[in-house]
């Protein structure tokens, strides 16, 4: 085979990779739900809303930072008249908040929802469209469990970066309008005979930096033992999974006892990390609980000279004191977030790999040239390929140099090396676009492609059947008939019974099925994959026998394990696979071998900071 004349380039790393872009791509995947979308203006009218609710509920702290003030100077001078006043005035402000915070999760919720069924569309959209979603698959890197990653992760990514935005506002609203409020209540104080102004700010600065130094030097270990606990859990959660995987071997052997002993040997290894993990959680939360106690009181500890010297009223220094946790508060919000933000990154990593998997597949399949396949889908051909070589999806070479060409009435088989001939169905089904050449296909309404297990959605028997085409094409009568003929007689009575038919049947009805759906959909041209590989030779020649009966001037390709005669087809051909490791895409053989390397996750920082703070928020 003569080398390709394909021009080897450097790949390039996934941008999901690099750090400094891992907020552009995060915004180019999902931030098209404001700008493109097609409820961008219900976007953007529930995320304004959402910012005016949290300046609203700012300023609802601040007020009652000022009644606060207000209430302790009513009691201070013990006026009755503007004790009440204060009451009717807290009142307001708890309805006020009330309705704020509630409004506010409205908002919040619904710019949630709307957010992830835009991005799970997107995606979903991307992913289930040209056979990509079976192709990412195929191809190595961070992108499996595609289903964890839209229905779990998509969720992740959207709702905690909504409520991790609404946080960080209220946060820095906090934080810009009560640094104000306590610097002006700071007064002025001397040490050593120098005035210092709005001392109070510098000591909540402080004792939030304190806080969190202490909180991570205590949690860092607790990192370790906690990952190390999980370890152990996953062990013995595998073990159970593998005992109730292998059941009947097991029950078989009568190993029952030796099962118990192992599992019991996995268990005991999380002892030791249980204890280990209890030691740390037990300093952190030591910690936890004097710092939560002492919050609120230090800060009328350090103000009360001040009262008893008559420079502030007792309704200042509570005021102090509520301004005081309200920075300390503001200032604490990454220390806090940590977790949350860790995770939040975890899932768009994860949507971003999938997505970045799925791009790759995308641009391979949309390849031209003469290093790429070409499928001729105008039918003047036929069912064929012309100079066609197969790789594998890492680039190197299985087949190389396959002509081939049905006509209208013939039936060819093509079997030999069971994989090789497996790639080749699958690049004449238009589902595996690595290789080069040229296949001949029909439009796509007048092929049907069968592989070893047809798909039979969860239903009536009949849509079954059926798909994809509607249940009204083919009379009852029709799928009875076709059920019989295909040696499926007992399932005749059922064909209105609704069940998870793929579930329910064995291999062999459900290869009996797809030709009772290939008699009733008569396609022009029939392109079988194994799909009689699990009946015997005499029922795997009936089934040809009757579709060469029911469809006389159809083309019929069988390609891979046929255990019937090969005198029922009119031509045969024996596949050989080329011997392994020589390389026919190599652009592709690069790209794979980059993405085997060790990726840099982005924002390490978090990653680094977290280790002494993901327990803290649970105390």
């Amino acid at each position: 085979m003569p080398p390709p004349t394909e021009t080897a380039a450097a790949p390039t790393m996934p941008e999901a990779a690099r750090p400094a872009g891992f907020f552009r791509d995060f915004l180019r995947l999902a931030g098209g739900f404001w700008l493109r979308g097609p409820r961008r203006w219900y976007a953007r009218f529930w995320t304004a809303a959402m910012a005016l609710l949290c300046a609203a509920q700012v300023a609802l702290a601040i007020r009652l930072n000022l009644w606060s003030a207000d209430l302790f100077d009513a009691l201070e001078r013990r006026s009755m008249d503007r004790f009440l006043t204060q009451i009717e005035i807290f009142a307001l402000i708890v309805a006020g908040a009330v309705l704020a915070n509630a409004l506010h999760m409205v908002a919040r919720r619904r710019v949630n929802l709307a957010w992830r069924a835009w991005l799970t569309q997107r995606v979903v959209g991307d992913w289930m469209l040209d056979a990509r979603h079976y192709q990412v698959a195929q191809i190595p890197g961070d992108h499996d469990n595609p289903d964890g990653r839209i229905a779990e992760d998509i969720r992740i990514a959207t709702e905690y970066a909504v409520d991790l935005a609404h946080t960080l506002l209220y946060a820095t609203l906090l934080l810009i309008t009560f640094i104000g409020v306590l610097w002006s209540l700071s007064g002025r104080v001397e040490v050593f005979g120098v005035p210092i102004p709005g001392h109070m700010v510098a000591l909540s600065v402080g004792f939030a930096a304190l806080g969190s130094v202490v909180a991570f030097l205590l949690g860092r270990p607790l990192v370790r033992a906690t990952d190390h606990r999980q370890t152990r859990e996953a062990d013995f959660r595998f073990g159970l999974v593998r005992a109730r995987e292998t059941a009947e071997p097991i029950a078989l052997a009568r190993g029952e006892g030796r099962e118990r002993q192992r599992l019991a040997t996995l268990f005991d290894g999380i002892a030791p990390a249980w204890a280990a993990q209890t030691q740390g959680l037990a300093r952190l939360t030591g910690f936890s609980a004097g710092y939560i106690a002492l919050a609120p009181v230090f800060p009328i500890l350090v103000a009360t000279p001040r009262f008893i010297e008559g420079t502030i009223t007792l309704g200042m220094l509570m005021q102090t004191a509520q301004a005081f946790q309200q920075v300390t508060a503001a200032l604490s919000w990454p220390v806090d977030n940590l977790q949350r933000i860790a995770e939040w990154r975890a899932s768009v990593e994860r949507v971003l790999s999938l997505e970045d998997g799925i791009r790759i597949v995308a641009a391979e399949a949309a390849r031209e040239g003469p290093d790429a396949i070409m499928l001729d889908r105008t039918g003047v051909q036929g069912l064929g390929a012309r100079g066609l070589c197969v790789a594998e999806p890492d680039g190197t070479a299985i087949l190389s140099d396959i002509t081939l060409h049905v006509a209208a009435g013939e039936r060819v088989l093509v079997d030999g090396d069971a994989g090789a001939a497996q790639s080749l169905f699958r690049v004449l089904a238009g589902i595996w676009p690595w290789g080069r050449g040229i296949v001949d296909l029909p439009p796509d309404q007048a092929i049907a492609t069968v592989g070893e297990r047809p798909h039979l959605p969860a239903g009536p028997l009949h849509d079954a059947i059926v798909f994809p085409d509607a249940a009204a094409d083919h009379p009852r009568e029709a799928v009875e008939r076709a059920l019989v003929a295909a040696g499926l007689g007992s399932l005749a009575e059922r064909v209105a019974e609704a069940a998870d038919w793929e579930g329910i049947l064995g291999i062999v009805e459900l290869q009996r099925a797809a030709f009772a759906r290939l008699m009733l959909q008569k396609p022009r041209w029939v392109l079988l994959g194994d799909t009689t590989s699990a009946l015997e030779a005499d029922e795997a020649d009936d089934m040809i026998r009757l579709l060469a009966a029911e469809l006389p001037e159809a083309g019929l390709l069988v390609l891979g394990r046929h255990p019937g005669p090969a005198e029922r087809f009119t031509r045969r051909l024996t596949l050989r696979r080329l011997p392994g490791g020589e390389i026919l895409l190599r652009e592709i053989h690069a790209r794979r071998e980059a993405a085997r390397a060790p990726r840099r996750r982005p924002l390490p920082l978090v990653d680094w900071l977290r280790r002494g703070y993901e327990q803290r928020r649970q105390y």
